[in-house]
């Protein structure tokens, strides 16, 4: 909370020196034009606000290059990283997963992600096939989890191949819902008949 505040007293001071703000409030705050960069921050301002500055504009983002796709198992823990997609998954249960950096500023719900998956199902029988779409969509709250580990989101969705139903083939979206800037990731999976 309390960086949250030195953030916007920051950009109040920022708004003030560069005529955002009232006359007396520009007159009455210190405005160097020893500027920080192209950010307008002074040097001051820029270490003690622009990594925290740097990492809201960014929002959330995937915490490595393993972090946002299809494990093997299920659970918490991904016991096998198979990359953002995978088709014709082997017999076995999966799941979608995310692990993800989120900024160290903002109040509970500040920071959220939104997960959509489509599945198209074709079920062969001796009668013949049958297709069926169905969607999936969720949003989640995430949260700063600390600098050892990303906010994890898992699992998102299970998996199992071969699939009773059907053969599956999937689409998914990851997207994070930053009001300036939304990042979406995408993928797909698909398993057999079962």
């Amino acid at each position: 909370m309390r960086t949250f505040i030195l953030a916007l007293t920051a950009a109040g001071t920022l708004l003030a020196c560069k005529g955002g703000g009232t006359a007396g409030a520009a007159s009455s705050t210190n405005c160097s034009t020893s500027s920080g960069g192209a950010s307008g921050l002074t040097s001051f301002e820029e270490g003690l606000v622009g990594p925290l500055l740097s990492d809201v504009r960014a929002g959330v983002q995937p915490w490595s290059d393993q972090s946002i796709g299809i494990c093997k198992g299920q659970g918490r823990d991904c016991e096998e990283f198979l990359g953002t997609s995978a088709e014709e998954l082997p017999p076995g249960e999966y799941m979608m997963r995310a692990e993800l950096k989120v900024p160290r500023v903002g109040e509970k719900g500040t920071w959220k992600v939104k997960f959509e998956a489509e599945c198209t199902t074709t079920r062969k029988t001796e009668r013949g096939e049958t297709t069926t779409t169905n969607t999936t969509s969720k949003e989640y709250e995430v949260q700063y989890a600390g600098a050892e580990r990303g906010s994890r989101l898992s699992p998102l969705y299970t998996i199992r191949s071969p699939d009773p139903s059907g053969e599956k083939h999937c689409n998914y979206k990851l997207t994070s819902l930053h009001p300036d800037s939304p990042s979406e990731w995408k993928g797909s999976w698909s398993v057999p008949q079962g």
